[in-house]
């Protein structure tokens, strides 16, 4: 039962993704540019709530998903930062959320496991988890939390129920995953009836309804991915929505347990926290921390997770595709021979050579840049800087996964 648990907590708001995918498909375009997706009776204001944590902004070139960073203080001088979590996202999202996570002196983190539970990149979730997370990080060029952040940091603090106490809250609560997963889907399919009902009583003189966007064609023209990332990406607040639960284990039994901890951090003399949860969780976390805790919002600003900005489609530009598999079937080639040379050796502080490496491929990536081979303390990562041939942008390759690098960050000054 404990590894199903574990498996079960964090997928949910996929599953609920690809539950409302109809839902998706009603959309006919974007909003207008510069705008929210829909109207909210929240606010983005520094020092007001409720807060909103969770928008689709469209703009001429797709548009942009963000969620939202809150920050709130107490008059003892304890600062609380709620980073709004979504499962899935642009690698870079969260590699920006890493380094702001460092400056944290405990950064309190959602995952029901056992205790002080931190999942490792690649490790196993299951059968239909595990073919979700790879048909939607290959179909939408997207990284899953729990493989683009870094649990091991030494600030992390596990502020999420043990599989035990969330079985023992849903037995109480006469709850089951099941029964929330099919209450997620009836709300679902109660927002698509309300639209529906909406668009009947407009007038079609005064606002035609457009045509539903066609997907087959879309991928067949080269704009699939752009066009699945759009219809995704603007169904996401309304997600976070269907799937906050309210009064349940799912969002409130948790809050409960993650609020438990941190007033354990604050007692220890901590005064800067952070909460790393699922958005859907933070509106309850706000009333808690505002009106029983007595803290105060003070600053709130807006994170990209998922920028839907109209790009090439590799899968049909052909040559572009060839030359990227090309060359990570290079990196990894090389990264093998470099870990095998390394395990010959006593002292891990040594980096080798491409002269002293045997591996297949070249050293020269297909665009004429230099592969690039870096090594510390015993983790390898070998790197091209991809068609734009410019360090530090989007078409970068890397062997290493962006938590080795992370890694390999914390340790490079130690050196």
């Amino acid at each position: 039962m404990m590894a199903s648990m574990i498996r079960s907590s964090i997928p949910i708001s996929i599953l609920v993704t690809l539950s409302s995918f109809a839902m998706a498909q009603k959309t006919s375009a974007p909003a207008e540019p510069g705008t929210a997706a829909r109207a909210n009776p929240v606010t983005d204001a520094k020092d007001q709530t409720p807060s909103d944590f969770a928008r689709f902004v469209a703009a001429e070139t797709g548009g942009h998903f963000d969620v939202a960073v809150t920050t709130y203080q107490n008059g003892d001088g304890v600062a609380v930062r709620c980073f709004a979590a979504v499962h899935i996202a642009d690698a870079g999202h969260y590699q920006a959320l890493q380094r702001r996570f460092a400056t944290c002196g405990r950064l309190l983190y959602e995952l029901v496991g056992p205790e002080d539970y931190r999942p490792k990149r690649g490790e196993s979730r299951g059968g239909m988890v595990s073919l979700l997370q790879q048909g939607m990080k290959s179909g939408l060029e997207l990284e899953f939390q729990l493989d683009g952040v870094d649990y091991g940091a030494e600030n992390f603090v596990h502020a999420d129920m043990t599989p035990e106490e969330f079985e023992a809250s849903m037995d109480e609560r006469g709850e089951s995953l099941f029964s929330m997963m099919m209450q997620m889907g009836f709300d679902a399919q109660r927002r698509v009836n309300e639209a529906d009902e909406d668009d009947a009583e407009e007038d079609v003189e005064e606002k035609p309804r457009e045509k539903p966007v066609d997907l087959v064609q879309a991928f067949r023209s080269g704009e699939g991915r752009h066009q699945l990332r759009l219809l995704i990406a603007q169904q996401l607040e309304a997600i976070e929505g269907m799937s906050s639960g309210r009064g349940t284990t799912l969002l409130e039994g948790r809050n409960e347990k993650c609020l438990t901890v941190l007033k354990r951090e604050i007692a220890a003399g901590h005064k800067d926290l952070g909460i790393y949860y699922g958005a859907a969780h933070l509106a309850h976390l706000e009333r808690r921390l505002t009106e029983d805790m007595g803290f105060r919002k003070v600053d709130h600003e807006w994170l990209v997770a998922w920028d839907c900005t109209k790009r090439p489609d590799p899968k049909v530009d052909r040559e572009l595709w060839r030359a990227r598999r090309k060359a990570k079937d290079e990196l990894a080639s090389i990264r093998a021979a470099a870990n095998k040379w390394l395990a010959t050796q006593q002292d891990d502080s040594l980096s080798p050579s491409f002269e002293q490496l045997a591996f297949s491929g070249s050293r020269i990536d297909p665009w004429g840049k230099p592969y690039t081979l870096d090594v510390v303390d015993g983790i390898c990562d070998v790197a091209s800087l991809g068609q734009d041939g410019t360090l530090g942008t989007d078409d970068d390759l890397h062997a290493a996964s962006p938590r080795e690098r992370s890694q390999m960050d914390r340790e490079r000054p130690r050196r």
